[in-house]
């Protein structure tokens, strides 16, 4: 049985590396345009909204001169697969 990891962005890291290189929770809060007490939740393990993570990644990436595929990770769940791709994907074509 297949198993697959799912991960999610560690936002805890992506600051940290931020403020590793030079950016204070500040700067990167005027960047995004949040409140700089947002991100202490993200540090803590809340998630930006969508257009807000994008933002970040973008800024990280520019920061750090690394894609997105560099980006850290943590993984999130492991999920055994019970069923084919085939079959899981046949209630959509309804």
């Amino acid at each position: 049985m297949p198993i697959i990891n799912i991960s999610k962005i560690d936002w805890f890291r992506i600051l940290s590396d931020m403020s590793r290189s030079g950016y204070s929770l500040q700067d990167i809060a005027e960047e995004l345009d949040v409140v700089a007490s947002t991100l202490i939740g993200w540090k803590k393990g809340a998630s930006p909204r969508h257009h807000t993570g994008e933002a970040l990644i973008e800024l990280w990436c520019r920061v750090n001169s690394k894609g997105r595929d560099e980006l850290p990770k943590e993984k999130f769940v492991q999920k055994f697969i019970f069923h084919s791709a085939s079959r899981a994907c046949r209630h959509s074509e309804k």
